[in-house]
Order: structure tokens, then sequence, then C-alpha cells
């Protein structure tokens, strides 16, 4: 049952360029025990970084980021999502009860994807894809995406062992009763994977926190650096240009009309495809991608203790993940 708190506006604003280029997000295992600690906040340089060069790109979901070896990537996000619920599965069992764990989406991505991260970052970079799916994820908008992973409804036994309580309102419980002969541990089935997966059942599944705080960090600091925002200023020019009035490339993604048809419009293949042109005519992600792995670079070396720690979260939870599959 994850439960990572609230995000900031700073998330709700940049969201769409990190979902840009999945399908559909995919179905986490939902199962966190509880929510993690508070972690310090993320320090950061106190001048913009400087860059050696800038690369000319279309699209940067090829390139890697300095971030990326303190985040699961797809491949790994899934292992363990998969792990977490064959231990959960597993520990029904032992109580003499078959659990189906909830249904995902799919979690599918486009074909340009990166793989060693789990968003894009910097919006669609495709220009063949977005002059055929616009804003639009590859295939169209799937019924229900978007939706939480559903399940079968469970009996008030079924919930005591899964989560150690019966009480909906309660993520988790202390356990300590019995069933089928077996004392329910504490935050139940739940809490087991979780202790398996990360060291203990109070531990969270995925990310970091700071990991992921980190994560939107360098990506608002890189959106608002000035180097980044000329480019923008520019591409809003070309846009202009073409009959679009758009403020930047965000605006263009996050249009709400795009949202409103399971596939594209004829209006929004137009913007999507000026959006490309004048992408690549002002090297937009060549330069914002530079800007974000200096920014990176910068927020790894202001936080060497919490991003080591962040690290070997993850690099605990892949090694677990592979044991659980293979045993």
């Amino acid at each position: 049952m994850s439960s990572r708190p609230a995000r900031s506006a700073v998330m709700l604003t940049l969201l769409p360029l990190l979902l840009a280029g999945c399908a559909s997000a995919a179905g986490s295992a939902d199962t966190d025990a509880v929510p993690p600690s508070p972690r310090p906040s993320v320090q950061t340089a106190a001048a913009p970084p400087t860059l050696a060069a800038t690369p000319q790109l279309d699209s940067a979901n090829d390139r890697p980021l300095p971030l990326d070896p303190y985040l699961l990537n797809p491949e790994q996000q899934l292992a363990v999502e998969k792990a977490q619920q064959k231990l959960i599965v597993r520990c029904m069992a032992s109580f003499g009860l078959t659990y189906t764990p909830p249904s995902g989406n799919g979690g599918r991505r486009d074909s340009d994807a990166p793989t060693t991260r789990v968003d894009s970052r910097y919006g669609h970079q495709n220009a063949a894809l977005m002059a055929k799916w616009g804003y639009h994820p590859e295939g169209g908008l799937r019924p229900g995406a978007g939706a939480m992973p559903s399940g079968p409804s469970l009996s008030p036994e079924m919930e005591l062992v899964l989560r150690g309580t019966a009480d909906a309102a309660a993520r988790a419980g202390s356990g300590g009763r019995t069933v089928n002969g077996r004392t329910v541990p504490a935050r139940g089935c739940v809490g087991e994977a979780v202790k398996e997966l990360t060291g203990s059942a109070e531990g969270g599944i995925g990310d970091t926190q700071f990991a992921d705080d980190a994560k939107f960090t360098t990506l608002d600091q890189s959106r608002n650096d000035p180097r980044t925002q000329a480019v923008f200023r520019q591409w809003s020019q070309c846009m202009k240009d073409a009959g679009f009035d758009y403020a930047d490339p965000l605006a263009a993604l996050g249009d709400p009309q795009w949202r409103k048809s399971p596939t594209p419009t004829p209006q929004e293949l137009k913007v999507a495809t000026a959006d490309a042109g004048c992408r690549h005519a002002h090297n937009v992600v060549g330069v914002w991608y530079a800007v974000d792995a200096g920014y990176q670079q910068q927020v790894i070396a202001a936080n060497a203790a919490a991003m080591a720690e962040a690290k070997a979260a993850v690099e605990r939870q892949v090694r677990a993940a592979a044991l659980v599959t293979a045993g």
C-alpha cells in the first residue's frame, strides 16, 4: 500500500514531463507498509552549473543522466513489484488463504521511452511519434488509463492477514491475532514482503524519498535555468510563427484539450508536429539535457551521504527481488 507523501506544486507542474513517453503509468504494487520517514531537504549549489559542452539532440531518451543509478529503472521497478507480489501471495498461502494481487494496467511505454530511467523528463521527443500520436501515448489512451490497480474484494480475515488489521481506515496494523493456527505478523503479509525486500517492515518499496525529491528538484532547476529559458523563448517564437501560442514546451504538452479524446485530434497533431520542428531548430532538448545533467551532478555532490543511501536502497531491493524471483 504505497503512501508516498503528497507532492508539492512543483511536482504537479512537472509531472507531465516525467510521464511523457509512458503509454500508461506503470501500476505499482502499491504495497509499501508506511510512508517513509521525513528526509532532510535536498541541498543545492549556490551557482548554476558550468557546461563543458552542449550536445545537439532531438531526443535524450537514449542518453544516461547522473541520477539514473540512484533510481529504479523500468526493468528493475517491474522486477521489484513482481517480487513483492510473489512474497505476499506466498505469505498469504502460509495462512491457508488464496490471494490474487491487484491487476496492473500493463505498464505500456512508448517505443522510444528511455531504459535507464522511468521518465522521459523533457516531454515527447520523437518527431515521427509526435506526428502520428501528438501528445498522446503511442497507441492512444487505453480505457481506464491512470486508474488504480483493481483486485477482488477481500474478507475481513484476509484483510487482517494482508495488512495486520481488518480496519479499512488503517493502512497497517500490529497483527497479533491468530488465523488458521498462525499468528499474524505486525503489518501483515505486506510488512513481511517489504521487510524481505528492504530490511524493514516499515521500509519503502521503490525509490527513496530523497532520490525522488532530487529528481524533481533538478528538473525544476533545469527548466528555470536562464539557458533553458532562452531556448524556450526561441521555441515559443518559432511556434508563434507556425500559428500556435505557447510559452514553453510544457504548456503545449499539458494543453487540456489533448486529454478530451483517446486519440489525437488534427489540431493536436499540427501543434505536436510544429513543436518537434521548433525543438529541433533551437536544440531545446540538447540544451535542457546538458543543463539538467549539470544540476544533477551538483545535487549528487552536495548530498553525498543521502545519495549513497538512496543508491544502496535501490541496489538492496534489486538484489532481494532477484533472489525472490529465483526462489
